[in-house]
Order: C-alpha cells, then structure tokens, then sequence
C-alpha cells in the first residue's frame, strides 16, 4: 500500500538517501524545506505522516495524517496544545540527544567551578591573577532530575571526574542505571539540602511545570549550582535570580529560560556566575553530525516499524506527557 510521506526539513543527500532506504518504492516521499511549502502543496491533504514539527493548523489541513514523527525529544507543543488530533500517533526522536546534552551539562558545570567565566573577564580587561574559589567536581554530589537518555548519558559522564550521582525519577525501575543511588520524584525536598549539583532533565509537563519555585530553591544546599536543561518553566526564573543575586546558590547553567528569550535587562544576562545559552544544548553541528544522524536513525527505524505494523518506538502518552 502507498503511503504519502512529508519531511519537513532541509535535508542533506545522505538524510534523503536513508530515508528512501527505509520505504517501499510505491511510496510518496515529498521533501519540503520548510512547513510554508508543505501547506501550499497539493499532495498536503493527502499525507499519512510527517517528519517534523508542524504547526496544528497544518495537522488540521492534513486531512489523511495518522502520525508525526519528531526530531524532537520533547513533545510539549503537542501534550499542551488543546486541538491536537486524537487519531494522529506521535512519536519523538528521545534517545538522539544524550550524548550531546550531557557534554554540554558537563562543560557548564566546569565552567563554573573552574571560573572560566570571570577568568575571561579579567584577561579582557587587562588583568592577570588568581581568581579565588576555583573547585573540583571530583567528589561532588550531583543531583540528575531525569533517568531517561539524558540524565544517563550525564551521569556515566559525572562519574568520570568523580563525583557521586543521585537520580530522580517518576518511577521506580529495575534497569540497571549508572547512578550510585537512585529515589522516585517524592524524595526530591529530602535531596536537595545535600546536592553540590542539581540538573534538570525533565520534560516539560503538567508535574514538572513550576517544580522549582521559591521554596524548593531555598531548600537547595548554599553555594550550589543548578543546571537545566529540561524546559525553562520547570524552573522560577526571577526567584533563581533572587537566589543568586543574594549569594545563595554558586551559579547557574541554563539552556532554557521562563520566558524565552530573556527580557534584554534581565540579571540573569550578565552575571559571572550564570552560563545562558539560547536552547542549543541539543544542536551538534559538528563534522560528524552524530546527533543529526541518532535522529534520522530513529526516524527511519519507526518508518520500517510503520511498514512492517510493529509498534512504533518513543510513542508519546498523553497522560503523561512524553
């Protein structure tokens, strides 16, 4: 049987290759460079799946649609959106993203402790000495909030310059995961006070929205640092500025932020302590493009697995929001 299948994205000639690869020859493969050329296609109310990310005004004139395909981990423009199509499978690209993410948590947190950051500073200005309160991961107790591909790929890495590695997660498994200890979401405010570290993994859903706000900032050990990589409102972006404006945290590194962009004047813009980047921590570019081709593997694979009707793989729940 034909399918009719969208991509939506700028593909290089390996990406079309392995994608035609993994369809039948009756197949419809369309490549568009962008969503704009999908809508204004006549083949778009005849395409069963996509590739990509579209808007839900696109799902909704995509009369044949059955599944999305990501290239994404997170799924909250959907799990939130109030129109999404019951009929319409999603799935992510979850386990692209480890390896790359975890590198740059890793490079933050080193930033930091090693003070990277005002080092620089210094040098520009003219200066040449000791910057004070340099540290060691070594040691340290790291705090990952996410067992999934993320927060494991991190923690074989954390254990690699020695530190000790606690996880959080919403259930408990019997997988062997590489943390040293590992609780459920309820113990979180127990384990705060002792972390020298805390990362944030998680997805963005209902439960995560607003974890961190004041008082669990507060519960956080003085002179800590707070990593995430999750999604920007899981944390209380004014409050952790309060928390590090007022000496109580040691730093931050953040990929994501509440709202995002920041507002131009926002503190979090200018301190020596904050690492702030514009939501790249999952982009690789690099002349390998490792992370590029964990994605289209996923994809591809659920392609084979769609024509072969096995289940597909990262099929996002709903309920829960990933």
């Amino acid at each position: 049987m034909m399918r009719t299948i969208a991509i939506i994205k700028q593909c290089l000639d390996w990406e079309k290759k392995q994608i035609l690869a993994s369809v039948e020859k009756e197949d419809n493969v369309l490549f568009f460079d962008n969503e704009e050329e999908l809508r204004k296609s006549e083949d778009c109310e005849n395409v069963e799946i996509v590739f990509g990310e579209p808007a839900c005004a696109t799902i909704h004139a995509m009369k044949s649609l059955r599944w999305i395909q990501m290239t994404w981990a997170g799924a909250n423009k959907y799990t939130s959106a109030s129109d999404f199509p019951d009929h319409v499978v999603l799935t992510s690209a979850s386990g692209a993203f480890g390896a790359v993410i975890s590198e740059y948590v890793i490079s933050g947190i080193l930033a930091l402790i090693k003070r990277l950051i005002p080092y620089r500073e210094q040098v520009k200005s003219g200066g040449w000495s000791r910057i004070e309160g340099d540290d060691t991961l070594e040691g340290k107790r790291v705090l990952v909030l996410g067992t999934g591909n993320i927060g494991r790929e991190t923690a074989k890495k954390l254990k690699c310059f020695g530190a000790y590695t606690v996880g959080i997660c919403r259930t408990r498994s019997d997988k062997q995961l590489p943390f040293d200890e590992i609780y459920t979401i309820d113990s979180l405010d127990t384990q705060l006070p002792s972390a020298d570290v805390v990362v944030i993994a998680l997805p963005g859903t209902e439960e995560t929205a607003g974890m961190f706000h004041a008082e669990r900032i507060q519960k956080m050990k003085a002179n800590a640092i707070l990593v995430n990589v999750g999604r920007g409102f899981i944390v209380d972006t004014d409050e952790l500025a309060n928390a590090l404006l007022n000496g109580r945290l040691r730093g931050a590194v953040l990929d994501v932020t509440d709202p995002e962009p920041l507002a131009q004047n926002h503190p979090l813009r200018n301190m020596e302590n904050v690492v702030l980047t514009p939501h790249i921590s999952g982009i690789s570019w690099g002349e390998n493009m490792l992370t590029r081709k964990r994605i289209l593997d996923i994809c591809c694979d659920n392609l084979m697995r769609d024509k072969t009707q096995e289940e597909k793989k990262n099929i996002i729940d709903f309920c829960k929001g990933y």
